[in-house]
């Protein structure tokens, strides 16, 4: 069983690790046994950033996400807010926590994180959740449910920052979870980007900071004027 009140930091050479405590999984040594069994991972659907991999592994007939993040930010500008915000991952598996601690099922959960200071890849862990992506027709008939994750995400000062069909599992029991979130950057802005998509693309209103409304109207806008003028297509 999961105790997602404690996580358990540690550090191994150049490798730094948050985990949580299970009383029947070693999430550690899970990490240590796809990392030495090559023959035993299977690739899922390619990211279209080559140095990002995600992976389906199944140890003792439970299923599970391991995924691999090479990407290394060089734009200055993200690099000073990862600065004041700190580590992506490693704040994700402190608030996923604190979800499952409040009961709160609309998201996957975290289990492991593992940052090597040397070649600068991050190495996650999560549950998988049974299920399918829901497709564009989906967005609308599940609309409700949708905007019950975000608002929920919103909550916990989480956002998903890319909405579309790929990011929602529906489960075989027909409840909508959300993947592949963000906390990086400032939230309170960020949660914008999630109003502005549900709105202009589903017709789904969610509140949010009218400022931060307000700033990313604009920037959509004027983004949308620059690849006009550009000849581009949105």
């Amino acid at each position: 069983m999961n105790n997602f009140a404690t996580i358990i930091t540690m550090q191994r050479g150049d490798m730094k690790f948050a985990y949580v405590q299970n009383d029947n999984v070693n999430y550690l040594e899970l990490f240590d046994h796809f990392i030495e069994d090559e023959a035993h991972r299977q690739l899922l659907d390619p990211s279209d950033k080559p140095e990002r991999f995600t992976y389906c592994i199944n140890q003792n007939d439970t299923k599970y996400i391991f995924k691999i993040d090479g990407g290394v930010e060089h734009r200055l500008e993200r690099q000073l807010i990862a600065k004041i915000t700190g580590d992506f991952y490693f704040n994700l598996i402190y608030k996923l926590a604190k979800m499952s601690q409040d009961n709160c099922d609309i998201a996957y959960e975290l289990y492991l994180v593992a940052y090597d200071q040397k070649t600068k890849r991050h190495y996650m862990i999560f549950n998988f959740i049974e299920g399918r992506s829901l497709t564009h027709d989906d967005m609308y008939t599940y609309r409700e449910q949708i905007k019950h994750c975000i608002e929920t995400l919103h909550r916990y000062d989480l956002v998903s920052n890319d909405i579309h069909g790929g990011n929602f599992i529906l489960t075989p029991e027909g409840k909508i979870k959300v993947i592949d979130l963000t906390n990086s950057g400032f939230i309170w802005l960020t949660k914008a980007n999630d109003a502005i998509e549900l709105r202009d693309r589903f017709n789904i209103k969610i509140k949010v900071p009218l400022l931060a409304m307000a700033f990313k109207t604009f920037a959509h806008s004027f983004k949308r004027l620059s690849r006009k003028l550009r000849g581009k297509k949105d």
